[in-house]
């Protein structure tokens, strides 16, 4: 994606898209005729959604509270009204049904009249120009998060409380995606939002988006209710994919309590966080291997049916896993050498070992291919040698058991997290290897399956099955290293570290690193399952994809994210001195920059080196992009008060890394 301007997702023509509670007692279904290519059938349904929720924000008993938004509802009610009529496949009774509709506004009707008579119009209107958007497949969560903090956050903040960095100043104020308004909000609108935009307000169209992408921040969006928590389903509960897309959260909580009466929103939580395998309405998709069978023994099946899913992941997920070797230069080594002397080589094998002459490998892993750029994700230590140096060369070598050279983008040496990028071939003929499907590390939860997948050269595969034992305890690394890791039950062989860990469904959820840095296995062991979260990986891959780094910055303070200092000073009479961005400094390593400079413990980061800093992944961020060396100003606040001090960002020390 391409950065953009930083326009509000929705500052209006989203933040009208309240629905009136209580009013609908089930999800709200479009009928089974297929989208319309006629994009006006999609621009009119949008037009009627927002005008039938737009207009409580208007008029309020009797009488117009906000001229402008009156204004403006009457403005694309006439659209609507304009554009239906104009249409060859118009109703009698649904144009009918629009001019009642624009009566009622006229006359400042109750907005719940309004908005039920919008309602109930609303399947008609579909019925007759087909402009029920609807996803083609299931939404990529992880993808709509990386799209929302990209392009929305600036706005609406990364919680979605509506306190972006570019929030001060807004008029009106960006959405703030919390309580009822949240809980009425159907995929659908924010996909339409994102599709149609409204003219004369923030709310841009996102023309560079494809389909899937707005199916996936509208899918997103529902997931940042505070206190999301997925919870099991009452029994036969399964809307498709398309229910899920039209309905809000307080439409799908009342869908569910017709089934149990005790149905809560977390139940609901979990509606949201399962449509990325949500059966689809429309024609079945084709699988990576065909349903089988329950058995009579419903325990032989269900253990049947794991080993098919995980047969499944395998076959999905191994094409983009690479075997990774690291070469030094050394003039003196080459299998050619026992050749001349008669001594024994395989003639055909032997071929590999001359691969490279002069260069002698030392370091054998894994990696997995992340995007159609041929970027690659694997471990720091495959890039050195036993001094700590970088490798002279990293060859990769393609599930097809061809070799390419691999350039080295970046590492962070802490974390184990090395970036390469595969070499286009001197021929062009050759393709890099699809890239893994990426999934959201921060949905993970104890007990949650886990796959470790690893091809290192040569014949051998690996394939490690576990569970989730803890989840990360904390985003910022600076600290307590394995606190910031994902531990599991996994046994990973040593040259499978290094690839994917993916969850059930073959999304990666991490890089598998074994033990934290400084606690590495004696060389041929397993290793423990420590796993790199996919969510931090990801952060740091863009960081170093431009920095180019391969040393860990470093000023020596640890870091919160400002919702967990705010837990941990709730009862402090300083509780309100909190600022309203930032994150939270709840230690400082001495001696250090940010030692010398009087930076303390219970300070609060809110800018660095001119950039905000709106979590531990803006921190860290910023770090590798401004680059050892560099003498970056601190913004702080400190009681209460903004503070200003600079600071020269050093090389990580080795006695500050614990694991």
């Amino acid at each position: 994606m391409q950065h953009r301007s930083r326009p509000s997702f929705g500052v209006r023509a989203v933040a009208a898209l309240v629905l009136a509670a209580g009013l609908l007692a089930a999800p709200v279904v479009a009928p089974a005729a297929p989208p319309s290519a006629d994009d006006d059938g999609g621009r009119l349904v949008f037009l009627l959604e927002y005008v039938g929720i737009d207009y409580e924000n208007a008029v309020r008993d009797g009488a117009v509270v906000d001229q402008a938004e009156y204004g403006e509802v009457m403005r694309l009610l006439q659209e609507l009204a304009r554009g239906y009529g104009a249409r060859k496949d118009r109703s009698a009774a649904v144009a009918t049904a629009i001019t009642a509709l624009q009566k009622d506004v006229e006359r400042r009707a109750p907005a719940e009249q309004v908005f039920a008579a919008s309602r109930k119009l609303l399947p008609r209107l579909i019925a007759s120009v087909g402009g029920a958007s609807r996803p083609s497949a299931p939404p990529d969560l992880a993808s709509g998060r990386r799209l929302y903090e990209t392009d929305c956050a600036p706005c609406h903040g990364e919680t979605g409380a509506g306190d972006g960095p570019s929030s001060p100043g807004m008029d009106p104020p960006p959405t703030a995606f919390r309580g009822a308004f949240l809980e009425r909000l159907a995929p659908r609108q924010i996909y339409n939002a994102l599709v149609h935009g409204v003219a004369g307000t923030a709310m841009p169209t996102y023309a560079t988006y494809d389909e899937q992408q707005r199916w996936d921040v509208a899918f997103f969006v529902p997931t940042l209710r505070v206190g999301f928590a997925p919870k099991p389903l009452p029994a036969g509960a399964a809307p498709s994919l398309d229910e899920l897309a039209s309905s809000s959260n307080a439409e799908l909580l009342a869908y569910l309590r017709k089934r149990d009466a005790a149905a809560t929103p977390e139940q609901v939580d979990q509606l949201r966080a399962d449509a990325v395998s949500a059966r689809s309405s429309g024609p079945p998709r084709a699988s990576a291997g065909a349903a089988r069978a329950v058995p009579a023994d419903g325990g032989l099946g269900a253990a049947l049916q794991l080993q098919d899913a995980f047969g499944a992941v395998a076959t999905r997920v191994f094409p983009s896993i690479v075997g990774v070797t690291g070469y030094v230069k050394d003039p003196s080594f080459s299998p050619e050498q026992k050749r001349d002397a008669g001594g024994p080589l395989w003639t055909a094998a032997g071929v590999d070992a001359l691969r490279y002459p002069g260069y002698r490998p030392v370091r054998f892993g894994s990696g997995f291919v992340v995007d159609a750029a041929g970027f690659v994700m694997s471990r720091d230590r495959l890039l050195r040698d036993d001094a700590g140096e970088l490798v002279s060369l990293v060859d990769l070598e393609l599930a097809d058991h061809t070799h390419r050279v691999a350039s080295i983008v970046g590492s962070e040496p802490t974390l184990d997290l090395a970036v390469l990028r595969i070499a286009e071939p001197s021929d062009g003929t050759s393709q890099p290897p699809a890239a893994v499907a990426l999934g959201d590390s921060e949905r993970l939860a104890i007990g949650h399956w886990l796959l470790a997948l690893g091809d290192p050269p040569g014949a051998e595969q690996t394939l490690a099955v576990g569970i989730v034992s803890a989840s990360p305890a904390r985003q910022c690394y600076q600290q307590e290293l394995s606190a910031t890791l994902v531990q599991s039950s996994l046994v990973i062989p040593e040259r499978a570290l290094g690839g994917p860990v993916v969850d059930i469904e073959g999304r990666v959820v991490g890089l598998a690193i074994g033990e934290p840095r400084g606690a590495a296995p004696p060389a041929g062991t397993t290793a423990n399952g420590h796993v790199l979260p996919i969510n931090l990986a990801l952060n740091l891959f863009e960081a170093l994809k431009v920095a180019h780094s391969t040393r860990s910055p470093w000023i020596g303070i640890s870091v919160l994210e400002l919702d967990r200092m705010r837990k941990r000073v709730a009862k402090d009479a300083s509780a309100s001195a909190l600022p309203v961005n930032g994150i939270g400094i709840d230690d400082v390593f001495v001696p250090s920059p940010a030692a010398s400079a009087g930076v303390k413990p219970g300070d609060f980061l809110v800018e660095l080196g001119g950039h905000a800093v709106q979590s531990v992944g803006d921190f860290q961020k910023w770090m590798y992009v401004s680059g050892i060396g560099a003498k970056v100003e601190l913004g702080l606040v400190r009681d209460g008060q903004p503070l200003r001090v600079t600071v020269t960002i050093e090389a990580r020390p080795p006695e500050a890394t614990t694991s």
